[in-house]
């Protein structure tokens, strides 16, 4: 606001204090679009980190709960789908979790390793085939990709040994 001195001089506001009040508009305006734009550049990392959160816990459950016959619980198993990640249907969800899904999550699931993998004593990947016999899976790495609405991805590996961790 421009205003007269006594002696004849006009005064306003400086330059800097333009600069600043730009300065913190600016930073208002990125913080409010960054909430209207919502977490959906983030989905598939948010849901990678889930997925790998899920498959540590059915690993875990799968490693301590062998029958003296050494048979495993069917329902621990990690079910890998294009629309499905997660326990199997018959498992309680109170300890393994929820699936994750395509309809609920909005991503979908691809990768190297696709239907029931079952994890041994020591937490190593296997599927069984139709004899009942134990294929050992990840030879190098099973690699599972998580895809966004947007097209965002990322991915869980789990190598030969069990170890299951974010990977590029």
């Amino acid at each position: 606001m421009a205003c007269q001195y006594r002696a004849g001089r006009q005064c306003g506001f400086t330059l800097i204090e333009l600069i600043l009040v730009i300065i913190l508009l600016g930073i208002l305006g990125m913080t409010a679009a960054s909430r209207l734009i919502g977490r959906s550049s983030f989905d598939a990392y948010l849901t990678r980190d889930q997925a790998v959160s899920l498959a540590r816990q059915i690993q875990l459950r799968a490693m301590s709960n062998n029958t003296p016959q050494g048979t495993q619980d069917p329902c621990l198993s990690l079910i890998v789908q294009p629309a499905r990640f997660g326990p199997a249907t018959c498992a309680d969800t109170t300890y393994s979790g929820r699936a994750l899904t395509t309809q609920e999550d909005g991503v979908t699931v691809s990768g190297t390793t696709q239907g029931e993998i079952r994890f041994d004593l020591l937490g190593r990947p296997y599927q069984s085939d139709s004899s009942g016999n134990k294929i050992q899976l990840c030879a190098s790495i099973c690699k599972i990709t998580f895809t966004s609405r947007n097209a965002q991805s990322a991915s869980l590996c789990i190598n030969r040994e069990g170890y299951i961790h974010a990977c590029s």
